[in-house]
């Protein structure tokens, strides 16, 4: 009961919360040969960012998704671990058959005529007016539940797939999905392709068969083009499950545009130089602006999370280009200068270094907690240059061989010795 009232409570926020910023609008098919409505979610400030573009997400099943999508959305994005998105659902006549929109072949589990002119539809249709009427960035993703998450694997069997994100919530695949999906996911190529499988814990016999068949086959896939999850919510019924994997699933498939996660790094960066961990940090976001068309400067966390590797390796030759990038993205922080000042703390040449740290700590407020660590590398080097004075000043010791050689008496005088010695004799 608990997670039912929190699936309503997140339906009646989202509804509250941007009620009024969906529109409908009317589209003649001349695939469908009839009128298809379709709801359009814009977010906040897109009338003022006029040169922004926005990741497209087509949501199949309006009525039952959309609202919940919506929701996840504007959450997601608020957070960083989304872009914002235009979102736009697929409005179906009331007690409609989906079926006949979004069924199958029973013989070769391929879309029938129907379904197959609905395919058209989208890829036609739909896509290339919300372009002409809205600015869409490179990636898109689409979302189904039931047989229409099935339908949304047919993308997949394009050369170049019009969807980059997939998110299928109780899927009820067709009998030969299975083969289908291993075999077409293989072969994808070009951008990265993310698919987010999750179901509830109620799912029928034969469905559950299905869908564990296709999430073995999908596991086994080697393909460095294709990213795969899937979440089955065992404690949780479909209804349920809705938020939940449409939440989880933005979080997938938009983990591109996040900051960096622990999986990211141990699976993408932690064995690479750090030359090479500069230049993947670097694409990462310069791919953020391509696929999602946002300009995101670099985090200051994912900075953070890489430095380990430039401090540590390569006895910090990269320290000085870090600094500089860190200091390029972030003038205002103290950052740059930090990892400048090792450099030069690295290296020994400790003027610089006290010069480096000394105008990171000027950027820092006395009142901010980092205040009082920053200013120990300050302190620290300024007790090294005492000690390299101390040691340049200090008299020079003697060693023992040197002493040895001042002990021996020269040639000289032994021969005045031996001399003196033979006249007592006598």
């Amino acid at each position: 009961m608990k997670k039912m009232f929190l699936f309503f409570i997140i339906v009646l926020y989202s509804l509250k919360n941007y009620g009024q910023e969906f529109t409908e609008i009317d589209i003649h098919s001349t695939q469908l040969n009839e009128i298809k409505v379709i709801r359009v979610f814009l977010p906040e400030n897109y009338k003022e960012n006029k040169k922004r573009r926005y990741p497209l997400t087509v949501v199949i099943d309006a009525e039952s998704l959309f609202d919940s999508y919506v929701a996840s959305a504007r959450l997601l994005s608020k957070n960083e671990l989304a872009p914002q998105q235009i979102v736009v659902g697929i409005k179906h006549f009331e007690n409609s058959n989906k079926s006949r929109d979004y069924g199958y072949n029973i013989l070769n589990s391929f879309p029938h005529d129907n379904s197959m002119n609905t395919l058209n539809f989208i890829k036609g249709e739909l896509i290339p007016m919300l372009k002409d009427k809205y600015r869409i960035a490179s990636f898109k993703t689409v979302v189904g539940d039931d047989i229409t998450a099935n339908f949304a694997n047919y993308f997949l069997f394009d050369k170049s797939p019009a969807f980059g994100g997939y998110i299928s919530v109780n899927p009820e695949f067709a009998p030969d999905m299975p083969a289908y999906m291993k075999q077409y996911t293989s072969e994808i190529k070009g951008d990265d392709t993310f698919y987010y499988m999750a179901n509830g814990n109620n799912l029928g016999e034969k469905k559950l068969k299905l869908t564990n068949d296709v999430d073995i086959n999908l596991v086994g896939v080697s393909n460095v083009y294709f990213n795969y999850k899937y979440d089955a919510f065992k404690n949780t019924n479909k209804v349920v499950c809705i938020p939940q994997a449409l939440a989880k699933g933005q979080e997938y498939v938009f983990s591109m545009y996040s900051p960096i996660t622990d999986e990211e790094f141990e699976k993408n960066i932690s064995y690479l130089s750090p030359m090479a961990a500069m230049e993947y940090l670097q694409y990462k976001y310069e791919n953020i602006e391509y696929l999602f068309g946002e300009k995101v400067p670099i985090r200051q966390v994912d900075f953070v999370k890489l430095e380990h590797i430039v401090l540590d390796y390569e006895e910090g030759s990269q320290l000085e280009a870090y600094g500089n990038l860190a200091l390029e993205v972030h003038p205002k922080s103290p950052l740059g200068n930090y990892y400048i000042g090792q450099f030069y703390e690295k290296t020994k040449e400790y003027d610089k270094a006290l010069l480096a740290y000394k105008r990171g700590y000027s950027k820092i407020p006395e009142s901010s907690p980092k205040s009082y660590g920053y200013y120990m590398n300050i302190k620290r080097i300024i007790a090294l240059q005492k000690l390299e004075q101390e040691a340049l000043n200090a008299p020079v010791e003697k060693t023992n061989e040197e002493e040895i050689i001042e002990d021996t008496p020269s040639e000289e005088n032994l021969d005045s010795d031996t001399t003196d010695n033979n006249e007592t004799e006598e």
